[in-house]
């Protein structure tokens, strides 16, 4: 411990009686599936923060699809982001569940990206979730010589609009064996679709689209009527299914004002 920290001795031996009085069973689960698991506050478009409330279900179901639909659900993945920020969620439990093994960088190196990518090199990390602008920022740090960690196999983008610029595609010509995803999802939902680019990296779209819905999640674009668009049309992206929040943390009027009845069900 710590130098200044108050250490304690527990006599293991002087406590068998209080040990043996337990129960030798493990506790019942109290945590039904449509539980809160976690609440994260988020501002959005309003700069009014609130908190959402994801239930357990809602994770469970992220999960269970990252697990089948990663290039390798076992994979050595880094830490990047924030624990306030929900894709830390994304990050720590789909590499464990999986049996994965989490690479944690000191947090000095996220602030210098040419350390940083030869930390990963170093580690062999295979798995990166990160946004646009921190996947730009390791693009442009190799443009400039920086170390390629040849072991990514997967970097998976969210949080902001992924645009596929010029030095994002020398960077994936360098990495042939990497894939390049584009998950999308506010934090009322966490992720609801993916988009995985594919073919040579000089061939992608420069914006790519936001994919096809998770499982058992519904996107649907309605006009300001709440009515189907027709394709090409622009209207409003609405999201529904297993990966909906509960709501908002004790804001019952806004919940009911931004969670509407499905009326497409």
């Amino acid at each position: 411990l710590p130098e200044g920290v108050k250490k304690r001795a527990l006599c293991v031996d002087e406590e068998a009686g209080e040990v043996a009085r337990r129960p030798e069973i493990a506790p019942p689960r109290a945590v039904p599936p449509g539980g809160t698991c976690y609440v994260v506050y988020t501002s959005g478009s309003t700069g009014k923060p609130k908190g959402v409330a994801l239930s357990h279900a809602a994770l469970c179901n992220l999960l269970l699809w990252q697990k089948a639909h990663s290039v390798k659900a076992e994979a050595r993945t880094l830490q990047f982001a924030s624990l306030s920020f929900d894709v830390s969620f994304q990050e720590i439990f789909a590499t464990w569940s999986a049996g994965g093994t989490l690479v944690v960088p000191p947090a000095a190196l996220r602030q210098d990206v040419p350390a940083l990518l030869d930390f990963m090199a170093s580690q062999g990390v295979e798995r990166l979730f990160v946004p646009f602008v921190a996947l730009q920022a390791l693009a442009d740090a190799v443009a400039h010589g920086a170390r390629v960690p040849q072991s990514l196999r997967e970097v998976v983008t969210a949080g902001e609009q992924l645009q596929v610029t010029p030095a994002v595609v020398a960077l994936f010509e360098k990495l042939p064996g990497c894939v390049l995803e584009n998950q999308y999802g506010p934090s009322e939902t966490h992720v609801v679709s993916a988009y995985r680019l594919r073919g040579p990296a000089g061939s992608w779209p420069r914006l790519p689209p936001i994919g096809v819905p998770l499982p058992d999640t519904k996107l649907l674009v309605l006009d300001e009527k709440g009515r189907l668009c027709p394709v090409g049309v622009a209207g409003e992206l609405h999201i529904g299914g297993a990966q909906l929040a509960q709501g908002y943390h004790e804001r019952a009027e806004l919940t009911a004002k931004r969670f509407v009845p499905d009326g497409y069900a």
